[in-house]
């Protein structure tokens, strides 16, 4: 009888374990899509900045050129 209670109760703990790593999956997936999304927006700026080298504005101003995790 406690046998099958054990198993009946790892099992459950098992199962919850398969959908919590599931759900954090999509979560993470979906995340990243939409991370992928803003990044898009910036890409077209992100291929004119030279890493190398400082970024000066039109009117001769230093351009701000920075990223954040």
């Amino acid at each position: 009888m406690s046998t099958e209670l054990l198993v009946r109760a790892t099992r459950g703990i098992c199962a919850g374990s398969v959908l919590n790593a599931e759900l954090g999956r999509a979560v993470t997936r979906a995340r990243i899509e939409e991370w992928a999304g803003v990044l898009s927006l910036y890409e077209p700026q992100l291929s004119l900045v030279s890493l190398g080298e400082p970024q000066t504005a039109p009117d001769n101003e230093p351009v701000a050129v920075g990223a954040t995790a």
